[in-house]
């Protein structure tokens, strides 16, 4: 009887300030090389894995997907048992499951949620350097909250993310479902939800919330950020370790 291929879901979280981001890059340590290197080791062939979202060099995930196919049911079973063990410190899977033939982690995809950490002034240590942003002026997080709140709905983004030249009919319209700006007592965390995300889009809104949250733009210039005119802090990508990818969710 011939091998019958199976789809694999495998929910993952990372620590990412110990790889060059999520993509396979020579040389260097990435979250895609990390997983393909064990299959392979497992496997004897190479295993293209497809991710959900493919964060930056220094961009966490409290979860991401990652997708990929096997020659047959025996190698799922090895897979399972495994793979979380040869993964490193920083990587944990968190789930290895069967997946429909048609599942992609990336194109299945229906929302993924991000989450942004400010830690405030007087809470700051070196050991969150590659996990916070760190406040050295105070923020409104009023201010903040209702520019973030001008994101929601459908909007063309293209001012706020980087358009990659080979895909020139690539849709930089984007809806956000839900922002939020929350405070506790050492942070300040800017937390959204939306359809997709273009390239540093997240890393630009968070810069743009903040400095609305300090004073050095006002509510005449957020609530008319998506209306043609020249607006100021939305090109500026913020330090990658404040970055998490929270959530995956699909249909």
């Amino acid at each position: 009887m011939a091998a019958v291929p199976v789809t694999v879901r495998l929910d993952i979280s990372y620590d990412g300030s110990f790889a060059f981001g999520f993509q396979k890059q020579k040389s260097l340590v990435s979250v895609q090389g990390t997983v393909e290197s064990a299959l392979r080791a497992m496997s004897g062939s190479f295993v293209p894995v497809v991710g959900a979202s493919r964060t930056d060099r220094g961009v966490h995930a409290l979860h991401n997907v990652v997708s990929f196919v096997l020659k047959d049911e025996a190698l799922l079973e090895r897979v399972e048992r495994r793979l979380p063990l040869m993964m490193p410190e920083w990587l944990t899977i968190l789930s290895c499951t069967r997946a429909d033939n048609n599942f992609s982690a990336r194109f299945s995809t229906v929302a993924k949620t991000y989450a942004y950490v400010f830690i405030k002034k007087g809470c700051w240590s070196p050991f969150l350097a590659r996990y916070g942003y760190r406040l050295d002026y105070p923020a409104s997080t009023v201010a903040m909250s209702a520019a973030a709140h001008a994101f929601l709905g459908t909007h063309d983004f293209s001012r706020f993310g980087n358009v990659d030249s080979s895909r020139p009919h690539q849709d930089t319209k984007c809806t956000i479902h839900a922002i939020d700006v929350v405070e506790t007592s050492k942070a300040v965390i800017l937390s959204v939800s939306g359809d997709h995300f273009l390239y540093h889009m997240v890393r630009r809104m968070a810069y743009f919330v903040i400095k609305a949250g300090q004073g050095r733009i006002g509510s005449e210039v957020w609530n008319n950020v998506f209306s043609g005119l020249d607006t100021p802090y939305t090109r500026q990508v913020i330090a990658a370790g404040g970055l998490y990818l929270v959530d995956v969710d699909y249909a």
